[in-house]
């Protein structure tokens, strides 16, 4: 079935405009000579921009481009082939054509190979000069030092001693070592980050040469500063002197950044706060709310033509804005731009949305209805749907359904392979004191409370990191005033 075919997947992400220049593409004998395959991407065409119509099917197809001719499986299964070749050759020019500095690179190195030096000098120095117009991040260091590079090597071709003198080596060097530093710091943001929350624990020996390296080194700048503090967030992620150092970097140089590293930036302060209000800070949920809402005023989640939100983001600026208590406006949020999530978690991102928004406004029953909705999820999604089913489920005092959940809970997180081990751990304290509290709950209706009871709870909460402190806080403390 046709329908189902990597060229269709791939035809569907193209915008209007990609369209028309895509036709273009295959109509250009440059690319193609074949008619049959401009034939099938005009009848493909008809379809756009879901492509979902059964006349896209591969027979129906076959009969619309040669009607009257016996259906030939193997032309057909060809003629795709090659219209998919052409567009995955067209993803490849849309994505190089943004690469100018790239670009420059090449040609630079066309003019050396044939001998037009000339042409290659004044190339490398007018690409230098668009080249300083940027902002600087980790990109420009390495054009930087790319360019310089190719300076270097047409030195001896040259034997021009003045070239030589006036050349700033120290210059090289430093864009070379602020290339690997804010590289090096950047690649490995997501590699701790993904231990925190995975069982992929890393050793910390080399990555404490660089930081002592980097802490000692002459060549810093504001922006390596930046990826430098961005790092330490993840490497330690209680440190508030590493976060308030990165808060104030963030802000004195918030013009000065790319779109795209404004919108980096906002998402490692909030994920900073999160980790930090989760394990019990409450001063970090307001702090939080100020990256989000900086994200969606300044739309900041589109960039270098990203035209989706990524759903993590999505589901922060929902949380932070439920904490806020700023309601209506998470639900304006939700609706504008639910269309931008991908397709294929998109659902599952509207639900869970919808979830927290009226689980936090206290409507219950339509938050389990939304819940309910969260189907297919796996790995940390999984434990933030059975995370909220527990909640909802004491929230509306179903004692033996939550007894039944919370020991489903446990089995899944004991025989999961992929969550790490101290996730698993602070998970399971939230389970037992949820069920302990439902427990006391329960007793104090039925036979009186006992205070003693509660104090052995609350002590064990304090003494134990757990998933969702700041709820078990919150549900003690309504115990403890309902005496």
């Amino acid at each position: 079935i046709m329908l189902k075919s990597s060229l269709l997947e791939i035809i569907r992400t193209f915008t209007k405009q990609e369209l028309i220049k895509f036709e273009d593409f295959v109509r250009s004998p440059y690319f193609n000579k074949k008619e049959n395959v401009i034939k099938l991407f005009l009848e493909v065409k008809k379809y756009a921009p879901a492509f979902e119509s059964a006349n896209l099917e591969k027979e129906k197809v076959w009969n619309s481009m040669f009607a009257g001719k016996i259906y030939n499986y193997g032309i057909i299964k060809n003629l795709i082939f090659d219209l998919n070749k052409l567009a995955v050759s067209f993803l490849d020019l849309e994505f190089q054509s943004g690469k100018k500095f790239d670009s420059d690179l090449n040609i630079i190195e066309q003019y050396h190979l044939r001998g037009l030096l000339n042409f290659a000098e004044k190339k490398l120095k007018d690409s230098k000069k668009e080249l300083n117009k940027i902002n600087e991040d980790t990109n420009y260091y390495f054009y930087k030092y790319l360019f310089e590079s190719k300076e270097i090597n047409y030195m001896p071709l040259k034997h021009d001693l003045k070239d030589h003198r006036s050349f700033e080596f120290d210059v090289f060097n430093k864009n070379l070592t602020l290339y690997f530093y804010t590289m090096f710091f950047e690649k490995n943001y997501n590699s701790y980050q993904l231990s925190f929350l995975y069982n992929k624990p890393i050793d910390n020996k080399f990555v404490d040469v660089v930081i002592k390296s980097y802490e000692e080194s002459a060549f810093t700048t504001f922006y390596s500063d930046l990826i430098f503090y961005t790092f330490k967030t993840v490497y330690d992620p209680f440190s508030e002197s590493n976060y308030y150092k990165l808060k104030e970097l963030y802000y004195q140089n918030y013009e000065k950044l790319t779109k795209r590293n404004k919108y980096i930036l906002s998402c490692t302060l909030t994920n900073f706060c999160k980790n930090n209000s989760d394990a019990g800070n409450l001063f970090f949920i307001k702090e939080r709310y100020q990256y989000l809402k900086l994200l969606a005023d300044d739309e900041l989640f589109f960039f270098d033509n990203i035209n989706y939100i990524d759903r993590i983001v999505f589901m922060n600026i929902i949380i932070s804005a439920c904490s806020a208590g700023d309601f209506d406006w998470c639900g304006q949020f939700i609706k504008k731009y639910e269309l931008k999530l991908k397709e294929e978690v998109r659902d599952l991102s509207v639900n869970f949305a919808f979830t927290h928004l009226n689980f936090k406004n206290k409507k219950h029953e339509e938050a389990l209805n939304y819940l309910s909705k969260c189907v297919n999820a796996t790995g940390m999604d999984k434990l933030n749907v059975k995370s909220y089913q527990v909640f909802i489920y004491y929230e509306l005092e179903y004692y033996e359904e939550l007894k039944h959940l919370t020991d489903t809970c446990r089995h899944f997180v004991k025989n999961d392979k992929i969550i790490s081990g101290d996730v698993k751990k602070r998970f399971i304290n939230f389970i037992n004191i949820t069920n302990r509290l439902s427990d006391y709950r329960y007793l104090t209706k039925t036979k009186g409370s006992d205070e003693f009871i509660l104090k052995e709870i609350k002590k064990f909460n304090l003494e134990n990191n757990a998933w969702s402190k700041n709820w078990l806080n919150e549900k003690i403390s309504e115990l403890e005033n309902s005496k």
